[in-house]
């Protein structure tokens, strides 16, 4: 089935993510790997790129599918921009009769902060696209790929969760689980769809979480709630949430994520804008087949 052109746009600054993936790039070296083709200004970063991509698709397939993916027919593109700035990035996807496409990733920061952090998070987000076939809700798709960052990074976002609940009271999860437009909330946003998502993960491990998605999309989210958590509803699920939150805000799952193995021993203090996906040619037909 041939592609129908439409755009959705994903980020966490809608403006610095659009930037970003429009800014030219001037390759300056590339790198082949069996699933990926980097070019980056020079050809130590273009290796390592390709090189921890490789490692980051095995090891969160792994995770979330208890199995590796097999090769794709074409290797993902990845752009590399250095800047002496934090990390962040943008993944596009191009959907047709519930398979990948075509894909890409743009990624722009500090070489470090890129394998540390950026580069993790977008590979997840390439797992789940193989693995659905088509696009997840925003708050699951940003905030289960923030599982696989550097514990900085998922400290931080857990700072954005508390501080939403603190301001707000945060999205009602059957709210929360709606959401089809990024609200004005980003950071917030992006804040709670990660403690949600680490909630359900630790409360029943990455592959039930995949089936409550999948339920979810087909069979509505109180549902999937019953046949996957056993609370009565979304509603009760939101309460169980939040009492969770209230302690579980304070630490973390001491399991070391993907990015936690290179995270940068120095840190800048600087705040970082992470990433977005941009999804074109899914169908109304293409999302009832998930």
């Amino acid at each position: 089935m041939g592609i129908r052109p439409r755009t959705r746009t994903f980020g966490r600054r809608a403006l610095a993510a659009l930037a970003l993936a429009l800014t030219p790039m001037l390759a300056g070296a590339s790198a082949r790997s069996d699933n990926f083709v980097v070019e980056a200004p020079s050809a130590e970063a273009a290796r390592q790129v390709a090189r921890y991509a490789e490692h980051y698709r095995t090891v969160i397939a792994r995770q979330w599918l208890g199995q590796e993916l097999p090769d794709w027919p074409t290797p993902c593109s990845i752009r590399v921009t250095l800047t002496g700035g934090e990390a962040g990035g943008v993944t596009s996807f191009g959907f047709a009769g519930g398979t990948v496409a075509d894909q890409e990733i743009r990624l722009e920061g500090r070489l470090d902060r890129i394998l540390a952090s950026a580069l993790p998070h977008e590979i997840t987000h390439t797992i789940f696209a193989s693995y659905f076939g088509g696009p997840l809700p925003r708050w699951a798709d940003e905030g289960a790929s923030l599982l696989s960052e550097d514990r900085r990074e998922r400290l931080r976002h857990e700072r954005f969760a508390a501080d939403l609940l603190a301001r707000t009271g945060g999205w009602p999860l059957p709210e929360l689980f709606s959401i089809e437009e990024y609200p004005r909330d980003l950071m917030g946003f992006y804040g709670q769809g990660y403690s949600v998502s680490r909630f359900l993960v630790e409360h029943g491990g990455r592959q039930r979480f995949l089936a409550f998605l999948k339920d979810g999309m087909e069979r509505g989210w109180d549902e999937a709630t019953r046949t996957h958590y056993r609370f009565a509803n979304a509603r009760e699920l939101d309460r169980a949430w939040r009492s969770w939150h209230s302690v579980a805000s304070h630490s973390l799952d001491p399991a070391p994520s993907p990015g936690d193995a290179i995270a940068a021993r120095t840190d800048t203090g600087a705040s970082s804008d992470r990433g977005s996906v941009v999804f074109r040619g899914q169908s109304p037909a293409d999302r009832a087949s998930r």
